[in-house]
């Protein structure tokens, strides 16, 4: 699912990096996606899962005019640079899943440098809910 969602994102945001987990050392403009909680059992038989999952999409420091920008194009929710609309590009996530939705954005956040630099970022989050079957 983590690789569908990554794939999704990187095909319809060009240059961009893009992975399906946490990233030690990210670039920016970049995303990286976190498992959030699970729902087990929603049906019989293994019949359904519920899976979270944020998808955290950053771009270079808050200072930066067009940075911004882009980040705004990310939040829109329809577009070419959309992020709802690229992950809900292929809702099955090439048959890893029943289907998706983007529940929400948390607009704009600030995230710390990491350990081994000075850079900061300005970035959003988005939750993604991920239906399957015993998934």
């Amino acid at each position: 699912m983590r690789s569908g969602l990554a794939a999704n994102i990187h095909a319809a945001i060009p240059g961009i990096q893009c992975n399906g987990y946490l990233l030690s050392s990210p670039t920016a403009p970049g995303f990286e996606i976190e498992p959030g909680e699970i729902e087990y059992d929603l049906a019989m038989g293994r019949g359904l899962d519920m899976w979270t999952l944020i998808v955290r999409g950053y771009v270079s420091d808050v200072s930066d005019i067009g940075a911004q920008k882009t980040l705004d194009s990310w939040l829109a929710s329809s577009g070419a640079l959309s992020v709802k609309a690229a992950i809900q590009s292929d809702k099955t996530l090439g048959g890893a899943c029943s289907d998706l939705r983007v529940a929400q954005v948390s607009g704009y956040r600030r995230y710390g440098a990491a350990a081994n630099s000075n850079v900061s970022f300005l970035g959003a989050e988005w939750t993604v809910v991920v239906y399957g079957t015993g998934i």
